[in-house]
């Protein structure tokens, strides 16, 4: 399952809000809009347990299903404001800053995980990791 999670998870923006030296956990709010019980509010969940598990005391993960912080069209927005840590929009969100990524939302053109994986180690994947490393640091409300 974790696999198959791996193109929305690989751009999904996680900035942590201070060091881990501080006596008090640094949280980590990741927002998305689906129902624990789907495959990405499982990965969600497995995320927030492998990190508590590996960084116990240091890093707590809250994890908010269902839009209950912020849906898909606003989730990018509250990141770069610091309102939530982490989230896992759907590809298509990234259309105003990258169209390629969208390809990863037509699943039905690799025959299978394994072909997924195989284009994200071509040279055409790798391109794709970078596809919007020209858009600047955008903030909302802050000329371009």
């Amino acid at each position: 399952m974790a696999t198959r999670l791996l193109p929305c998870f690989m751009l999904i923006a996680l900035a942590l809000t201070g060091p881990f030296a501080t006596a008090a956990p640094t949280v980590i709010k990741f927002s998305h809009v689906v129902a624990e019980n789907t495959p990405k509010g499982q990965m969600a969940n497995k995320f927030k347990q492998l990190v508590e598990e590996r960084l116990a005391g240091k890093v707590a993960v809250e994890v908010y299903p269902n839009s209950q912080l912020f849906g898909d069209d606003k989730v990018l927005e509250a990141i770069l404001l610091g309102d939530v840590q982490l989230a896992a929009p759907a590809l298509s969100k990234f259309q105003k800053y990258a169209r390629s990524l969208e390809i990863y939302d037509l699943p039905f053109l690799f025959d299978d995980m394994a072909a997924v994986d195989r284009f994200q180690r071509s040279a055409a994947g790798k391109k794709l990791l970078t596809t919007m490393e020209d858009q600047g640091d955008y903030r909302p409300g802050l000329p371009a």
